[in-house]
């Protein structure tokens, strides 16, 4: 059985009556025969050899779509599945997607009000096997500057770039697979670009998409940066990893568009190279207006009174004494927040650091991400999105043991483009509390299943015994319970002598509800996210207690399993 959990913009937990997660109907093979999607509902499928499966949903309002196929929990979770987008016959193909994630695919762009037809193939002819769909519903993306008239690429070939402002979505056409695209941005000084071609365009959508940084040289002349300064992700419509090597300096620079590198395939896997695309760019801006010193030793634990907090664009200088001693500066954030530090040695000191490394801590101390300098001569770099409002540090440490000197580090900040999601099980043999049948229960996620929101998500629950009652309960902490009076993990038979499995309460049990599994001990957890951007970056916890009389040694006549972080997000690849 299915208990579906609606998770409120207020940030709470609510029980939904009806599971969201609806079997395919067959017939569904043809366009006539296509399946009504519902937002936000998954639809739990199966393709035999050669088999097409159609669906259909209208928009009353313009809005952003995902259509993204999952593994479902099937026994061949990794079917090789190709999303594909119609207008309201069938006939006029609009948006593609093909591997997305791994297999599995996301097709996503921005519709009108209207109707559309989806079909889901297999790659290759003989592809069988079970997969699962999300309907997801956004708010349609907000677009804020529009490409110039054409020509508007190189200007060294008489083109005519379209200026931008770092911050806003761009939108354009490559009306060629030859067309290419540029926009202008100007920097005052320090800084770090961003730039992603993510679900924003409009249709027919652009299905192969590069972007690549420029710098202005002389007037008019731009060349490319090296060695980085491309996008390396170039056979889908989506475009995530372009880069640059280290900060910009003031000048002049470019984004260019144009087509990427996938290889001709048969249709209708083929990819035209043309269409509508929409780039989000950011500015992580350095001014270093402000200079901030590192606190008095201890600085490196967050006990420690002597962190200074910083805002970021600040400066930061410091001195290490070596054996990878760290100075932690602090800062917060207010919301899911893209926060970048690069350092570099003191070029006004008499003892300069030669190399050194960066870390982001969460305000428990724990590291989430090392920004390595790459060996001597090189400099610490780091580039992350913090997915929720909160105190963290950032700590400078030499790149090799020994290392000694001062350091300078540049720091900036920016809203995040994108929160992406994660479900994260403790290994059950670590930490569940087997029942009678001598197995640990254990919460699992299908392949790709993710916690997107506007979606469902589909927990797994298995290793119970046959038909069991079970109660998986949520909350927001797994270090204390009940107010922050009880520390956790809390051992529930603390009295009990003969007791050694000792089941460990792990997470604060805000919500509860029931579910009995199946005749395999198999049950499962839906969740309904809404389409509400203000809920992505939300993090919480969950754990399930199952009733089992027959546990020797077990006054309390339960097992428990594992415990799970979800955070919910808005890219789930």
């Amino acid at each position: 059985m299915n208990t579906t959990y609606t998770l409120l913009p207020t940030l709470a937990l609510a029980c939904s009556l009806a599971a969201q997660r609806n079997p395919e109907i067959e017939p569904n093979d043809t366009v006539a025969q296509a399946q009504t999607l519902v937002a936000g509902a998954q639809v739990t499928a199966n393709l035999v050899a050669g088999e097409q499966d159609w669906f259909t949903f209208t928009l009353a309002a313009p809005a952003e779509i995902h259509l993204r196929t999952t593994g479902n929990f099937g026994v061949n979770p990794g079917v090789d599945t190709g999303v594909f987008l119609f207008d309201s016959t069938g006939t006029s193909r609009l948006a593609w997607n093909d591997n997305a994630s791994g297999t599995l695919s996301d097709c996503g762009v921005n519709l009108a009000a209207g109707t559309y037809t989806v079909q889901i193939l297999g790659k290759l002819a003989a592809t069988t096997g079970d997969y699962g769909l999300d309907f997801v519903v956004l708010p349609a993306s907000v677009i804020h500057t529009n490409e110039g008239a054409e020509p508007n690429g190189d200007p060294s070939l008489g083109g005519i770039p379209t200026p931008i402002t770092l911050g806003n979505t761009v939108a354009g056409n490559l009306s060629s697979p030859t067309d290419t695209d540029w926009y202008t941005f100007t920097l005052a000084g320090r800084g770090i670009v961003q730039a992603i071609c993510y679900d924003d365009g409009g249709v027919p959508q652009l299905d192969n998409t590069r972007l690549q940084f420029f710098q202005e040289t002389n007037p008019g002349v731009y060349i490319p940066f090296s060695p980085v300064g491309s996008s390396s992700i170039t056979t889908s419509h989506r475009a995530f990893t372009l880069s640059h090597p280290t900060t910009l300096a003031a000048g002049n620079y470019a984004i260019q568009v144009d087509a990427g590198t996938a290889g001709v395939a048969a249709a209708p896997f083929n990819y035209t190279k043309t269409g509508n695309y929409a780039i989000r760019t950011r500015l992580l801006d350095m001014p270093g207006t402000n200079t901030l010193g590192e606190g008095l030793e201890p600085n490196n634990l967050p006990s420690n009174p002597n962190i200074p907090f910083f805002t970021p664009g600040d400066k930061l200088t410091g001195n290490c004494t070596g054996s990878n001693e760290e100075d932690w500066f602090a800062f917060v954030a207010f919301g899911p927040t893209t926060i970048a530090a690069m350092c570099e040695s003191d070029p006004n000191s008499a003892t300069p650091m030669t190399n050194e490394d960066l870390k982001i801590y969460d305000s428990t101390g724990t590291a989430l991400v090392t920004g390595s300098s790459g060996g001597p001569g090189s400099h610490g770099r780091v580039i992350f999105t913090v997915p929720q409002a909160g105190i963290y540090y950032l700590a400078a440490y030499g790149g090799a043991f020994a290392l000694t000197g001062d350091y300078i580090v540049h720091t900036a900040a920016c809203d995040a483009m994108y929160v992406s999601s994660a479900f994260n099980a403790v290994a059950p043999s670590t930490n569940a509390c087997p029942g009678s049948n001598g197995v640990r229960p254990a919460l699992s996620v299908a392949s790709t299943e993710s916690p997107q929101i506007g979606s469902t998500f589909s927990v797994r629950l298995a290793n119970t015994l046959p038909n069991a009652l079970c109660v998986p309960f949520f909350g927001f902490s797994r270090d204390t319970a009940n107010g922050g009076t009880v520390p956790l993990p809390y051992d529930m038979t603390p009295l009990e002598p003969n007791q050694f499995n000792h089941c460990m309460i792990r997470v604060d049990p805000v919500m509860t509800t029931l579910i009995f599994t199946d005749a395999g001990g198999v049950g499962f957890i839906d969740f309904r996210f809404p389409a509400d951007p203000g809920v992505r970056g939300l993090p919480f916890f969950m754990q399930s207690m199952q009733l089992d009389l027959a546990i020797a040694n077990n006054p309390f006549g339960v097992s428990v399993s594992n415990d799970a972080r979800i955070l919910v997000g808005d890219r789930s690849y």
